[in-house]
């Protein structure tokens, strides 16, 4: 299988390659700005930079060739649209996007209260959520939108609890190696959680009143 990670650069795009490296035998693609000068190669043979950015249509339409599975690490209205357009023009079908929680009013509980005293980080994102319904309205696509809790970093923390579309988030964190954990289980079964649109909560952080770490 062929696994292109866009916005490779990122923390959860590093613990994916490293899990993907480990856990699979898949090739993968790693694009995002200056990633030849930012990415140290672990295994030439299976890991292909590619410079770019998501918006440069024909640099990432010559990078989706070949590919079965897409990661998008830059949940921005543009990016969902751009990579959905080049998929189809390559006739891949399967994306997973890691997102924010709050883009459906959708936070509870004291974790919520907590939100929303925190004014930057639940806001009211219309373009995000129009692409995401593109997405779902969209046959030639099967799409995984990641609603990601407030994110750290912790190793020792990788198991997840998904929340479905609908049900309040309480959960007030999950670790980018949880989260990394749950887009590498959807590769080794990519038919999962097609068109599914899920919060990713860390296990027994549905009671806190604000992440651990704040």
């Amino acid at each position: 299988m062929n696994v292109i990670i866009l916005g490779a650069t990122g923390q959860i795009s590093s613990y994916l390659i490293e899990r993907l490296l480990n856990e699979t035998t898949v090739q993968l693609t790693l694009y995002g700005h200056h990633v030849t000068q930012r990415i140290t190669v672990i295994d030439d043979k299976r890991e292909h930079l590619v410079d770019g950015d998501i918006l440069d249509e024909a640099t990432l339409n010559q990078a989706m060739v070949g590919q079965d599975f897409v990661f998008l690490n830059t949940p921005t209205a543009e990016a969902m649209n751009a990579t959905a357009a080049a998929m189809k023009k390559a006739g891949i079908r399967r994306l997973v996007i890691s997102g924010t929680i709050g883009l459906y009013n959708e936070v509870g509980g004291k974790f919520g209260e907590w939100g929303k005293s925190m004014m930057a980080y639940f806001t009211n994102r219309q373009p995000e959520r129009d692409a995401i319904a593109a997405l779902d309205q969209d046959n030639a696509i099967d799409y995984t939108y990641v609603r990601m809790s407030m994110l750290y970093n912790n190793a020792a923390k990788t198991d997840y609890t998904l929340v479905p579309f609908g049900t309040p988030v309480t959960g007030a964190q999950v670790s980018r190696q949880a989260v990394a954990h749950f887009i590498t289980d959807m590769v080794k079964a990519p038919t999962t959680h097609q068109n599914e649109n899920v919060a990713i909560i860390e296990t027994g952080s549905e009671n806190l009143a604000k992440p651990s770490f704040y």
